[in-house]
Parts: structure tokens; C-alpha cells; sequence
């Protein structure tokens, strides 16, 4: 009973704030937010909306205890941090916990999921409003494929995700020096993301038929090499040794559904792509070829200790990727129907993901808050 409650929680959680982000209103070009000193009433609701997509995100996220298949590791691994223990987590990890448990006068966990809850909303709504064609069309997508709900798990590294999503845009515009000043300041979080400063600037060439060639053939021999290849991965990650995370980290449900948007990528380039400016379309190209890594990463080197981690750096590009691509269809009639066909597959990938919720190593389920918990995790 519990887990159906839970479950019907999150889809009104999910429900009520993709109906708040459907009524932001975009801007025309050009359009005023400030007049004679004054916000507009149009800019006004925006940000009122924003404001409480926002608050119940964080609220739900804040207020969490004990979900997600880390959640008790990670005040292990803060006391541990605190103490001056032994921890393999990096030093912004480190030093954040050291800081907010100094602040707080004792090991209160919770204000440490809260900050990363607060930066990571931040960051993905902030990436969301101003590098989307369509604000609620990505917000929808961010709800219903989960990944709000997985930010729930192993928080460092959905901050990094944050920030490296944050971070395309200054890809896009060939500013590298803000490019990789944000990505090395996610890299103090979790290391993992240093590996987009170069897959990010490689992707936003225009690759040629035999590049790509060249680089099937270099991951298949990654593949029938992979005992080298895990070898060298668990050289950076030597905390991984001897764990269950070696018996792979790929899943085919991904995988699956980044081949879905790049047949509507496909698509869309041999039916659609005429009217679409040179900027838009290089954008496109990026966001596509990300999604193309994305599946290289979740077949060729599926062996690689939890690579789905390594696969969402790319694959969250379908957030900004899905909207253009809606964005661009000429034909209204055929814009709606594909939209709804989008929304629809996304909606029953997202019911699916709540049915298995509660299995082990995602753990969202059944929700529970500390503000009706006596139980803690206490350290000496």
C-alpha cells in the first residue's frame, strides 16, 4: 500500500509541476521583461511559475530520508569525510561536508542533500530556461524519462550532470575558457566528468563518414580488448575493484531509447531540416552526435563499471535535442502529431519507471521524509 501511495505521489509531483511549466509563456524576440523599471505581468507569472516548479522539486528532494540506493553510504561516507577518515570521494565533495557540518555544529546529513538538491535544480532549470527552444517540452522530458527522481542517487554526480548540461551551451558558442572552468569545477564533485572536455569539443565537429568509421572501428577493438581496457578504467577508479559494479554497468532500456531519438533524428533530417537555420542545425548535429556516443558507450564498452553514468553525459542532451527537433517541424498538423506521439512513448516510459522504482539500485521507493522519521544514521 505504501509503494502504490508513493507512486502516486511522484505522479502528481511530476503532473502538477509539468502542468505549471506548460503555462510559462515564451518570449518573442526582442519582447520586453522590464518596462518603465517594472517586471512585465507576463515576466512576472514566469518567474512566479519557475519559482514554484522550483520549491516542490526541492522540497520533495530536501526532505527525503533514506531513498535511493546510496543514501546510507553517503553519510557513512560525509562522517567519515568530517572526521578525517579515509574516503575515495573527491576534495569539493569533502570540504562542502566539512564546511555545512562546521556550520551546523553537529553531522546533520540532511542539510548536505539539501545543497546538492538546491545547486542541481538550479542548474538543470537555469540550463533549462536558457539553452531549450521550448522550457516546458524539456521540463516534461527532465520529469517523465526519471531523471529528476534518479538525481535522488549518488548526488555528486547528478550535480556534474547538471553542470555538464549547463555547460553545452558555451560548447555551442565556442567559449571553451567558461567551457572548461565549469567542467573542471564539477570534476570537484565527481572526476567522471572530466571525460566530456574532450567528447563535448570532438562532438561539435561536423564528423565525416570515414571519422566516424575510424571510431566504430576503434570501439569495437576497445571491445574485444576490454580486459586491457577495464584495466585501465579501474587505474582511475580503483574503488570499483572487487564490487558488483564489475559486472557491468550498460542497460539496454537506455540504450534502446537513444536509438529511438536518433531514428527521429534521422527522420526529421531527411524530411524536415530545409527551413532550419545553419546555427540550429549545428546545434542539432551536436546534440545528435552526443546521443551517437551515447550508444557507442552503452554497446562497445558496456563492461565498463556503472557506464550508464558515462552514457548520461550525452544522453542528456535529448532534454535540448527533442524540443528542436519539434520546434523545426514545418507542417502544424504534423508537429502535433508527432509531439503527441513523443509525449505519449514519454509517459509510458515514465509509468514504467515507477513500477520499478523499488528495486535494487535505484530504491525511490516508497517515499519517505525526516520530518516524520524518528530513525537516524548516527556515527562514532
Amino acid at each position: 500500500m505504501t509503494r502504490i501511495v508513493s507512486i502516486l505521489f511522484y505522479l502528481a509531483v511530476a503532473a502538477g509541476t509539468c502542468a505549471m511549466a506548460h503555462c510559462i509563456q515564451p518570449y518573442r524576440a526582442g519582447e520586453p521583461v522590464w518596462v518603465c523599471g517594472r517586471r512585465t505581468g507576463k515576466s512576472f507569472r514566469n518567474r512566479l511559475l519557475a519559482t514554484g516548479i522550483f520549491v516542490i522539486l526541492f522540497a520533495v528532494s530536501a526532505l527525503r530520508f533514506d531513498i535511493g540506493n546510496d543514501y546510507g553510504q553517503y553519510t557513512q561516507t560525509a562522517h567519515e569525510a568530517y572526521v578525517g577518515g579515509y574516503v575515495v570521494t573527491e576534495p569539493g565533495f569533502n570540504g562542502l561536508v566539512r564546511f555545512l557540518y562546521g556550520i551546523a555544529g553537529w553531522e546533520c546529513y540532511e542539510l548536505v542533500f539539501a545543497v546538492f538538491a538546491f545547486a542541481t535544480l538550479v542548474l538543470f532549470i537555469r540550463a533549462f530556461t536558457r539553452q531549450s527552444v521550448s522550457f516546458s517540452q524539456t521540463f516534461f522530458l527532465f520529469m517523465t524519462l526519471g531523471l529528476y527522481f534518479q538525481t535522488f542517487n549518488t548526488v555528486r554526480y547528478y550535480l556534474a550532470l547538471s553542470i555538464a548540461l549547463f555547460s553545452m551551451k558555451y560548447v555551442l558558442e565556442r567559449d571553451y575558457l567558461k567551457f572548461v572552468f565549469w567542467i573542471l569545477l564539477a570534476a570537484l564533485f565527481h572526476k567522471s566528468v572530466l571525460l566530456v572536455l574532450p567528447a563535448y569539443w570532438i562532438a561539435s565537429w561536423e564528423w565525416r563518414r570515414w571519422q566516424m568509421a575510424a571510431g566504430l572501428a576503434v570501439s569495437a577493438a576497445c571491445f574485444l580488448g576490454k580486459g586491457l581496457v577495464l584495466k585501465l578504467a579501474l587505474v582511475l577508479y580503483p574503488s570499483y575493484k572487487n564490487t558488483i559494479y564489475l559486472e557491468g554497468g550498460g542497460t539496454l532500456f537506455g540504450t534502446l531509447r537513444t536509438l529511438a531519438v536518433l531514428a527521429l533524428y534521422v527522420w526529421f533530417v531527411r524530411t524536415q531540416q530545409s527551413g532550419m537555420s545553419k546555427e540550429a542545425r549545428r546545434e542539432l548535429r551536436f546534440y545528435a552526435q552526443l546521443n551517437l556516443l551515447a550508444v557507442v558507450t552503452g554497446t562497445f564498452f558496456y563492461f565498463l563499471p556503472v557506464v550508464t553514468r558515462i552514457s548520461y553525459y550525452f544522453g542528456v542532451s535529448q532534454l535540448l535535442m527533442i524540443p528542436l527537433i519539434l520546434h523545426n517541424i514545418r507542417d502544424q498538423k504534423l508537429r502535433r502529431k508527432v509531439t503527441a506521439l513523443v509525449a505519449a512513448v514519454c509517459i509510458l516510459y515514465f509509468l514504467v519507471f515507477l513500477l520499478q522504482a523499488d528495486q535494487d539500485g535505484v530504491r525511490l521507493l516508497p517515499y519517505r521524509s525526516w520530518l516524520f522519521e524518528t530513525e537516524r544514521y548516527t556515527y562514532r
